[in-house]
Parts: C-alpha cells; sequence; structure tokens
C-alpha cells in the first residue's frame, strides 16, 4: 500500500499544556543535605552533582571560594594530586568544580561498572582535602596568569564594569578579583573557609542516570559523613546593592572592538511576573531570531551576534544585554537597542512573532528535561532558585501559551525603563555621554 505524503498540508500543531516532569525521588539525609535521585537513562552513565551555599559572596576575601571549590581534586589525606588524576582516569570518569555568587559545586562523571571506585574518589576528595601548599602555590601563579590575560580583554572589562556600577564595587554581587589578590591567598583562608562553607546545611545530592538502589545507598552513606555538619551559624546579612553610575566607560589601549553590557536589576526568579518576563526577553535578545538579532546584525550589520538574558541569583536577578561591536558602531548600536526597548513598550507584538516565540520556548523547555543529564540540571536550577517548586515549569509553559500582546507591553514598561539602565562599553573610543 503506498502512502502519499502531501507536502502542500503543514503538519497539525499540538499546543503544549503541561511539561510532565519526569519522577525523582527527593529525601533528606541526616545531616541536612537534601537528595535528589534521577534513575533515568539508557546508557550506562552516571553524573553526580554536589552543591554548597558557598559561592563568593560568602568569601572574607576574593578567590577563596574559587580555591576550596577548584582545589579539592589536588590532594587528601591518602592521595596526592596525581593519583587522583590517574584513578579517575582509567575507570573513564572525571571530576569538574564551578562556582558562582552563590553556589559551588563539584559533580563526577562516571559510568556504571566504574560507578564504586569512582564514588569512593569523589567522597575522599569533599570529605578529606588536605590543599596542600605547593598545590596552592601552582594554582595562585596559573590563576594569576590566566587573569592578567582575562583582563586584557574588552568583553570582561565591559562585564565587570558594568555588575560594579549595577551593584557597587563593595557589594558581593559587584566585586572582582584583581591579580595581586593571588598574593594575598593563604592555605588558612582555604581550609576554614571549607570547614565553614562546604556543609550539608542547604545543600544538595543529585544523582542522576542508571542507578539502582544499591548504588545510590553506597555514595549516600559516605556523604552522610558527620564531616559536613556546620560547625556555627554563618549569618550574615546581605547588603543593600547601590548603583552607581548609569553610563560607565572602560578604555583599552588599541582595542579594534569595544564591548557593550546594557541591563539592571530584575526581580528573583520565583517573582510572579518572571515567567512574562522570560517571555519578554526571548522576544527582544533571547534566541537567534530575535528583535535585536534581526535589526543589530541581520538589518544594520553593527555585530555578528548581539544576545540578552536573565542570569538568576539567590537575592536577585540580573537583566543583561551583551554584544561586541567594531569601535566606529558603539553609539548607534545603543541606539538602535533603545529603539527596540521603546517598541516593546508601544507597539503591540504581532500574533505571528508571538507564535514563533512560543514554539522556540516550548522546544528549550522540553529540551532540559530530555534524558537524565539534563534533568539533573534542571532540577539543580529548582533547588537553587525556586525551592525545588516543580509547579514553576508549567506556571512557565502557562505564560508561554497565554500571555497577549498588551501583557507583554505591560511588562516592558514596567521593567525596560531606559532611565535606570546601566550602559558599560570597554574599547579604545570613548562614545558620547560616557566618562
Amino acid at each position: 500500500m503506498n502512502i502519499f505524503l502531501d507536502r502542500t498540508i503543514p503538519p497539525k500543531r499540538e499546543i503544549i499544556k503541561e511539561i510532565k516532569i519526569p519522577s525523582t525521588d527527593v529525601f533528606d539525609l541526616a545531616n541536612g543535605f537534601k537528595v535528589i535521585v534521577i534513575n533515568a537513562g539508557t546508557q550506562d552513565l552516571v553524573k553526580v552533582d554536589v552543591l554548597f551555599e558557598a559561592g563568593t559572596r560568602y568569601q572574607p576575601q576574593a578567590l577563596v571560594a574559587n580555591a576550596a571549590i577548584s582545589m579539592l581534586t589536588e590532594g587528601t589525606a591518602t592521595r596526592t594530586s596525581k593519583q587522583i588524576a590517574e584513578e579517575l582516569d582509567y575507570f573513564g570518569s572525571f571530576v569538574e568544580s564551578s562556582f558562582s555568587r552563590d553556589f559551588a559545586s563539584v559533580t563526577l562523571y562516571t559510568i556504571g561498572k566504574h560507578y564504586y571506585r569512582a564514588s569512593d574518589i569523589l567522597s575522599d576528595i569533599l570529605i578529606n582535602p588536605s590543599y596542600p601548599q605547593h598545590e596552592l602555590e601552582i594554582f595562585c601563579q596559573k590563576g594569576k596568569q590566566m587573569l592578567e590575560v582575562e583582563l586584557e580583554k574588552v568583553s570582561t572589562l565591559a562585564r565587570q564594569a558594568f555588575f560594579s556600577a549595577l551593584f557597587g564595587a563593595n557589594h558581593p554581587y559587584g566585586s572582582f578579583a584583581l591579580p595581586s589578590h593571588y598574593d594575598l591567598l593563604t592555605r588558612n583562608m582555604v581550609v576554614t573557609f571549607h570547614r565553614q562553607y562546604h556543609t550539608a546545611q542547604n545543600g544538595l545530592i543529585v544523582l542522576a542516570g542508571s542507578l539502582d538502589d544499591r548504588k545510590t545507598q553506597y555514595l549516600l552513606d559516605a556523604l552522610e559523613s558527620n564531616t559536613f555538619l556546620k560547625l556555627e551559624d554563618q549569618d550574615i546579612p546581605f547588603p543593600k546593592y547601590s548603583t552607581t553610575k548609569q553610563r560607565v566607560f572602560t578604555y583599552k589601549k588599541d582595542a579594534i572592538q569595544s564591548s557593550i553590557r546594557v541591563g539592571k536589576v530584575f526581580p528573583k526568579r520565583n517573582h510572579p511576573d518572571m515567567t512574562g518576563l522570560i517571555v519578554l526577553n526571548t522576544l527582544l535578545g533571547g534566541y537567534f531570531g530575535s528583535r535585536l538579532m534581526r535589526n543589530i546584525r541581520e538589518d544594520k550589520g553593527y555585530t555578528y551576534g548581539i544576545s540578552s538574558y536573565i542570569m538568576p541569583m539567590v537575592e536577585h536577578s540580573v537583566w543583561l544585554v551583551t554584544t561586541d561591536v567594531g569601535n566606529g558602531f558603539v553609539e548607534p548600536t545603543i541606539t538602535e537597542f533603545f529603539t527596540e526597548v521603546e517598541r516593546l513598550q508601544h507597539e503591540p507584538v504581532d500574533s505571528d512573532e508571538l507564535d514563533l516565540v512560543r514554539g522556540y520556548m516550548i522546544g528549550q523547555i522540553l529540551r532540559t528535561f530530555d534524558g537524565p543529564l539534563a534533568i539533573s540540571d534542571a532540577m539543580a536550577s529548582l533547588f537553587q532558585y525556586n525551592n525545588l517548586d516543580k509547579e514553576y515549569i508549567n506556571n512557565l509553559v502557562k505564560t508561554i501559551n497565554s500571555i497577549t500582546p498588551e501583557e507583554i507591553m505591560t511588562l516592558a514598561n514596567r521593567y525596560l525603563g531606559l532611565d535606570d539602565m546601566v550602559v558599560s562599553v570597554a574599547g579604545s573610543s570613548c562614545p558620547k555621554g560616557f566618562n
């Protein structure tokens, strides 16, 4: 039987009204860790994430939080850094660390047949890190060189100046390390920070992949150690921010391009308006077909790429637009950006454009829950910024499907006021209106 497909007829469009988040086991360990177990996937692969409330906002001095999490693999009471690296390599596994303003994390990737041996290494580096002095010296030497190179980039200069102006240079969200801070870093600072902040209280363990009860319990038995009990209450009040400048220019001699950062403080991610703001941001600069891309890249040709995104933090969110342009195109790029914002404030979005954005955003959400490793990232994000509220996802889906052009205009007027936006430019030529 021959079946002919009439390609002149578009496929039926189904509106996805709800995301079925895969089943996860959520429970607490005796020492305070929250645990999420995601037993899914067909590949013999396991990912383990351990997150602490130990970001840079908690450190007594620049670089301490970075060193404390990054140097976990540099030696333990029973293993040298070389032994840790060789064992992980032999077992087809690897460990990576990361940190942000609010959190620090360690991630293990391993295959099922070596899960137990890899888990032993992970437990060892989390419970028994030795932070050897000679490894700290290497960490400082390499880090200082890398930071000096990074500070030669206009993109880094524009980003740092933006956050310093937005929050204040001494605010936990607005301060940055200098190369000279590496000279002040001591082993005692790092060890003390590890003991105080790499704790189970408000911590999270996410196990994802091909798991069974025995594998799960094996690692959790080790991580339920009293080592992770919080020694004392570290109640550090979070300071208020103060925006210091609206227009900031950072001079970089001989730079052939200028880097631009524009944005402002947004509400926390669990704010009722946030789901609508995510739609608004996607329209403006959140995907390749956005208005900023069509105008400034495709029509004007000022840049290879421009994008906007909402950066979640525990205490706030930051809405940020980023692009790099030729030195002669800074002022017209900023002008066109303001033009696009004003269009969103005064002109309703037409239905075809809004439908395109709806489809793109739903597709992105579906990819967020495609496979155990992606699910683990999504659940960790929900833990960090939404207190594991799974309804946040379906509230977002509901908003995507139901938001009206009038509601988008209201949000644009409420949150995208041009008068209090911070504009940061780094390059060799100062644009008009900057100092």
